[in-house]
């Protein structure tokens, strides 16, 4: 390796390592930012959902795809003219003007300059929706109880209730940033080859490594994760270790894993009665660093082989699961069979985080007219991920794994398509790590994001029509009000006067009664005998009691 290229491989990784604190802390605050959502949620106002336009948005779909296919069509894996329809409708959105907040107020209130109105005219219906409830990706709840806006489910879901499952949604998505922090923190790359059942995942990976080390059949064989990693991170020895939990795994720690023999390989692959979470295959590729996709000289990269798709609902899940902890998705399709309804559901889902999906297109050689093939083919990936189809000729590659598998055995030369396609790869996975690992955790900031804005514009237009429906029975009551306020002050004046009236009349009372009872004091007085001069002390506190009594008496 020249000194150029060193110091050039340098400053990429400098750049990569930049890149990455960068994402790690706009991550941490659209993280902060879901938490400070569920707070306020939680403990003072439960956020508005606009549950019911999100219903009347599929329900219009649902109309317009019924309308567009009439009577029975046969099952086919394939689009027809209305799958792709719907699939195009499902399709991810193009990246959008991010409103302000300034935006969002004009717009709840109907306020701001006509040309501003005029432009958002497009995003803003009738009944006021400031952008269209299909363009929620992430933070949408799925409720699929019904899609009716007019149901009964949708009627007897109250605010609380509705404000519980978003909370709940606001904590998944928290738990799946946890995760894409852990992504980008980790410097290694993860590959996921996953496909449709006898797509040819295992021998696409055999074909990768130039190495027969996964069973492959002409029936479904792949029962659980293999992970394929190069043997320099087991200290050069080439050893499987059967996983029974993956978290609690430790290269290190025997009692973590299983050591499997080559011999049993197959057995423990094709007939896992649960009781392995995964295999972690630890491998030699002879080939150089310039040619070899797990030891590159770059960074670490694992192959991970899954079972395939439609196997088992649990199967499936896992899978579904499993794809968030990937950086690039291979996903292979069966030449023969095109995208099945399960394929482009993972494709789908994927979509909300990897614009970017490496799709692999095997058993080409089985095709008689493949020109056909691929042009049908073409036409599902526009529909599915339009920013594939867009670099379909990095993206997606048309190959035979099993051609391959056999001139690595005789030795015979590489065919070019494949070549081509594990040129591709190798450029993705590491040249173009900015694309292929940081790129899906930036899209699904993005699209958390989005998805905020467009709440916080329909919160916005929600509290506003409250607000305004506030002002509206104020502005009715308060005659009303201004009534009562005379009609107390008027009370008020005439209880005063009465109060002063009932004041003045028992001062006069109580002035001449104890003006009368101090003129008659002398007549109490009298009323004691005189004892004679002897006693003539006594008899004074006898008439000072006497008369004190009396007034007493008379005041109380």
């Amino acid at each position: 390796m020249s000194s150029a290229t060193r110091q050039e491989q340098e400053l990429q990784q400098r750049l990569f390592a930049d890149k990455c604190r960068r994402l790690h802390s706009h991550l941490l605050s659209t993280k902060t930012l879901l938490r400070e959502i569920g707070d306020y949620n939680r403990t003072k106002w439960p956020v508005h959902y606009p549950l019911a336009r999100i219903a009347r948005a599929h329900e219009s779909q649902a109309n317009s795809y019924s309308n567009g296919s009439s009577g029975l069509r046969r099952s086919n894996s394939m689009l027809n003219a209305s799958d792709a329809t719907l699939v195009n409708s499902l399709a991810p959105t193009p990246v959008r003007r991010a409103m302000t907040a300034e935006d969002m107020t004009q717009l709840a209130t109907g306020s701001g300059s006509s040309s501003h109105t005029a432009g958002a005219d497009a995003d803003i219906s009738s009944a006021g929706r400031l952008l269209d409830p299909s363009d929620l990706s992430v933070l949408k709840l799925d409720l699929r109880l019904s899609y009716h806006a007019d149901s009964d489910v949708m009627g007897s879901l109250e605010e609380s209730s509705i404000a519980r499952l978003f909370d709940e949604r606001l904590s998944q998505c928290e738990v799946h940033i946890d995760k894409l922090i852990a992504r980008v923190a980790d410097k290694s790359s993860k590959i996921l080859v996953t496909g449709d059942l006898n797509a040819g995942k295992s021998t696409l990976v055999n074909a990768l490594i130039r190495h027969d080390i996964l069973p492959f059949d002409q029936q479904p064989c792949t029962m659980l994760f293999c992970e394929v990693v190069d043997a320099s991170q087991n200290d050069g020895i080439e050893e499987i270790h059967a996983v029974p939990d993956i978290h609690k795994y430790n290269r290190l720690d025997p009692l973590t894993y299983t050591v499997v023999k080559m011999s049993d390989l197959e057995d423990v692959v094709m007939e896992n009665d649960e009781q392995y979470q995964q295999l972690k295959i630890y491998t030699k590729d002879k080939r150089s660093d310039q040619q070899s996709l797990l030891h590159n000289g770059v960074v670490d990269v694992a192959l991970i082989d899954s079972p395939g798709l439609n196997r088992d609902s649990l199967k499936t899940t896992q899978l579904f699961a499993r794809q968030e902890e990937i950086d690039v998705v291979v996903f292979v399709v069966n030449a023969e069979n095109h995208f099945t309804l399960s394929g482009q559901d993972f494709l789908l889902n994927a979509g909300n985080e990897k614009a970017h999906i490496f799709i692999v297109v095997n058993r080409f050689d089985a095709i008689r007219r493949k020109d056909r093939c691929e042009r049908m083919i073409l036409d599902q990936i526009r529909d599915l991920s339009p920013l594939t189809y867009a670099e379909r000729d990095d993206l997606v590659h048309f190959v035979s794994a099993h051609e391959q598998l056999a001139a690595e055995r005789t030795g015979s030369v590489s065919s070019e398509s494949f070549s081509r396609m594990e040129k591709c790869l190798r450029s993705f996975t590491l040249e173009q790590r900015f694309k292929s690992k940081l790129a899906p955790a930036q899209r699904y900031a993005m699209n958390v994001l989005f998805d905020v804005q467009y709440l916080a514009a329909e919160n916005v237009a929600s509290a506003t029509k409250r607000i305004q429906e506030i002002n509206a029975l104020l502005r009715e009551g308060m005659p009303k009000y201004e009534t009562l306020l005379q009609e107390r002050k008027e009370s008020t004046r005439q209880a005063e006067a009465v109060l002063d009236d009932s004041c003045l009349e028992v001062r006069r009372h109580t002035t001449a009664h104890l003006t009368n009872t101090s003129v008659h004091l002398q007549d109490v007085a009298e009323k004691v005998m005189y004892p004679g001069l002897i006693s003539l002390w006594s008899y004074a506190e006898n008439v000072l009691l006497t008369m004190v009594r009396h007034l007493e008496h008379e005041v109380y």
